[in-house]
């Protein structure tokens, strides 16, 4: 289940990132979305190659940009890591959870292309990062055929991406404007999500959240499990 959950999220990184193999890794980059701690990352690694991290951080050097290193469950990785001066930067938590037997449709808007500049400004607007509208906006306009782009229909003011691989649905990308929080717009988001799982007899919902984020309780609460976590290692 864990190379399934985690296939599907390098599917969707893969689509607003640029990929480059490495020795026994992958890394994804988009200088126009700099430093992110889930787009710009060193992910899926499987051996210990000091020449592959040297290779990481010298890519990630040369476009100015700050290297994000993802451990699952590998203690001699993180010892290895601490060893050349990196240090623990946070916990990304994988959650999952099945489709309810009933669940109230949830009214949201399909983002089409003439609706992807709604979608980034709500994106943007929700994570405090404004300056990427124009690069988002060209993400969204040139993947709708992978990804399902949607937000809220009644304020336009949550959003979140859904991406369907492996009889998983990831949901990505999730966020809510400052001045409409704790209305339900996100919960019924998540509620649209889990009902397309039933719908199309999929296994189960999963999404990530990282420790700083202060969310696990709230994802807890909405039904979600644990399934593993992963640790990020920086510069």
């Amino acid at each position: 289940m864990t190379d399934k959950i985690e296939s599907n999220d390098l599917g969707f990184t893969a689509i607003w990132s640029k990929t480059t193999p490495l020795e026994c890794g992958t890394l994804f980059m988009n200088p126009k979305l700099p430093d992110d701690l889930f787009f710009d990352k060193l992910s899926s690694i499987t051996c210990l190659s000091e020449k592959m991290i040297d290779d990481a951080i010298s890519i990630f050097q040369k476009n100015n940009m700050r290297p994000f290193v993802y451990v699952l469950n590998d203690p001699r990785l993180e010892e290895f890591l601490l060893q050349k001066n990196f240090k623990f930067y946070d916990t990304q938590y994988v959650l999952k959870k099945h489709a309810i037997s009933e669940s109230e449709r949830s009214q949201v808007l399909h983002i089409e292309k003439k609706d992807s500049l709604l979608w980034a400004e709500v994106f943007c607007k929700s994570y405090d990062c404004y300056e990427w509208i124009n690069e988002v906006n060209d993400i969204v306009r040139g993947s709708l055929s992978q990804v399902e782009y949607l937000v809220d229909a009644k304020y336009n003011a949550s959003c979140v991406a859904l991406y369907e691989k492996n009889s998983i649905l990831g949901l990505y990308c999730l966020g809510t404007l400052p001045e409409k929080r704790k209305k339900g717009l996100a919960k019924l988001l998540v509620s649209y999500a889990l009902d397309k799982v039933k719908i199309k007899n999929l296994d189960f919902l999963m999404l990530e959240t990282y420790q700083r984020d202060e969310l696990l309780g709230f994802y807890s609460k909405l039904g979600f499990e644990k399934v593993y976590e992963k640790k990020i290692y920086t510069i």
